[in-house]
Order: structure tokens, then sequence, then C-alpha cells
């Protein structure tokens, strides 16, 4: 379920955070019940004691949290099951989703190497799975993250984190954007879904697009992307190239609520067409992802994508794949 706090800061985060409001959310790691996570090695090794090398970092999207990747009777996450089945300390990103995503991305690169600093064991790989804008705040925070090692750092060949990326699965990202009479109708639903009288957000907030409601409408994940550029204007924007871990596999996976070709180009998942979740304009266009294998899931809306059996079984399924030139 989402919550209030969520929604608020998807609306409005990025006015709260430059007012320094307290009720402004800061990006942290959590663990899947919503327990923030100490960045120290002791704190870390008591909230984590089975902590191990293989970590995997869920990114949630706009106006989520971690409890968005919740799903069954027992409340289990595609993170509690990759643990068990595949070996990973699953790890989850709370954060404020109305700052701008490069803003996020940089946040989420400095604390990933905080986070590999303290560790209780010597972390040999990362793995990244972003649902919706989570993804993008993924993409961007791979493009920061390369310069995020300390002297310090470097002297213990511990160097920048992207470097120990493996897999990078992204659901129902907007690479290229999403529309933005679906974003008004995910806002909307949102906020007749808190467990608050919504009557006067819903005015409010669709009458008002957060800063990264504005970077969602264009997949926009660079500073570049928005510094000195009308972020209302409605003419597509020429985005920055992001650079990628250089020895990770990509996974791309799209929602599709139809099964015809033609009407899931414009349908999608209800957000998020699969062109721009597989990261391409057109069938001969170049992808922003080279090399990403993609999938579409028949049947699954985008709120969904984060919190399916089926979803997972498709992740799971490509998680051990071999990996070329490994």
């Amino acid at each position: 379920m989402l919550t209030a706090g969520a929604v608020v800061n998807g609306l409005f985060g990025d006015e709260l955070a430059e007012r320094g409001s307290g009720l402004a959310i800061r990006l942290t790691f959590r663990t899947s019940s919503g327990h923030e996570l100490p960045l120290d090695r002791d704190g870390l090794r008591e909230a984590l004691p089975d902590a191990g090398a293989a970590v995997c970092v869920l990114v949630h999207g706009l106006m989520s949290s971690e409890s968005v990747w919740r799903f069954g009777p027992d409340g289990l996450t595609y993170g509690d099951l990759l643990a068990e089945e595949h070996g990973v300390t699953p790890v989850y990103v709370r954060y404020n989703t109305g700052r701008h995503i490069s803003t996020n991305g940089r946040d989420l690169a400095a604390r990933l190497q905080q986070l590999v600093r303290a560790w209780p064991v010597r972390v040999r790989e990362i793995n990244l799975i972003g649902h919706s804008m989570g993804g993008l705040v993924i993409r961007s925070a791979c493009h920061y993250g390369r310069h995020t090692a300390t002297v310090t750092d470097r002297l213990r060949r511990r160097g920048p984190w992207p470097r120990r990326v493996r897999r990078v699965v992204l659901l129902g990202v907007p690479n290229h954007g999403a529309g933005l009479e679906a974003i008004a109708n995910l806002t909307s639903a949102a906020l007749w879904s808190v467990p608050v009288p919504p009557t006067r957000l819903i005015g409010a907030g669709l009458d008002r697009r957060s800063e990264g409601i504005k970077d969602l409408r264009w997949g926009a994940v660079l500073d570049e992307d928005w510094v000195e550029r009308d972020p209302g204007a409605t003419r597509r924007p020429d985005l920055h190239p992001v650079r990628i871990p250089g020895r990770a596999r990509f996974l791309a996976v799209a929602g599709s609520l139809v099964t015809q070709r033609d009407a899931d180009r414009l349908l999608g998942d209800a957000l998020v067409t699969a062109a721009s979740a597989h990261g391409r304009l057109g069938d001969d266009a170049p992808g922003l992802i080279p090399d990403a294998e993609v999938r579409i899931c028949a049947g699954i809306n985008h709120i969904a994508l984060a919190c399916r059996p089926e979803v997972y079984d498709m992740v799971a399924g490509w998680w051990d794949a071999p990996i070329a030139g490994r």
C-alpha cells in the first residue's frame, strides 16, 4: 500500500527538501520490513548478521517505498526470494521521489560507496533492481558512481562501486520517458489510494508537477538533461549519454496490458510502453543499453511489475544465465 508520506514527497518533495522540511524523505537503505540500516560496519553486522559478499539493491519508483516489493500472503519480496535461491543479501532504498532523478542518482552513488566501505565482508558483486523511476535513479547512480571512491578506497583496492556491478534489472523503467497523461492518471490513482482524505491533495497534485515527475516524463537522468532547460517544454529534449558499468548484464522488462504488438506500442503497462522500457524509440533505433536482454510480461500492469510471482520467475531464470567473457 502507498503511504501518505511517499505520495506527498512524490508531489512536493523537491520543495520540501529545498525548505529543509522534516517531511522530506532522506535517501536511506532499509530492510524489507522498513528498518533503516546504519552505514557503519558494526551496525551493519548487527542488523545483517548473515550478510554475504553478493549485495542486491532494490530501488522503488515514484510515490512508493520499499513496501511496493511485497507480495503474496507472506509478504515476500524479490529480494527475499533471491536471497534464498541465489545467495544475495538484499537491501532496499527509500528516497524522495519528488527531487530531480539526477540528484537522487548522485546521492545513491555516494551512499552505495559508503555501504561497500562499511559492509561486514568484502563485497564481491553488486546487483541492482529498479522499478519505474527507480531504474532511472539506478542508471544515474551508475554514471555518477565512477567518481565516488576516495583515496583511502583506492589504496585499499576498493575502487568505485560500479566496477562490482554484475546485474541490473529494469522493471517498467521509462528509459525514454512516460506520457504526461499516463503520469497524471498514475498520480490520481496514488492520491486516492492513501489512507487519508485525498480531496485537497488531488487538486494540488494534478496542478503541480515535482522536478522528479518532470524528469520522469522524458527519462532525464543527468544534471545536463535539465540544467538551463525549460522543464515544462513539450518537445522531447536531446538527452545526454549515460555511462553504464562495463561488466554488468542488463535485463529490461516491460509490462503489457494487451498482447497485440501495435496496441502495446501505445498502451504498454498503462504508464510505460515496451519501447521506452526496452530503451528503444524504434525497431531500428540504437538502444540506450547495448546488449540488454528484453522481455515482456503480458497481462501485467505497471505497479504489478514490482510484486508478481511470474515477474520474479522471469528475473530468476535470467539471473544465473552464463555471463559472456566471465
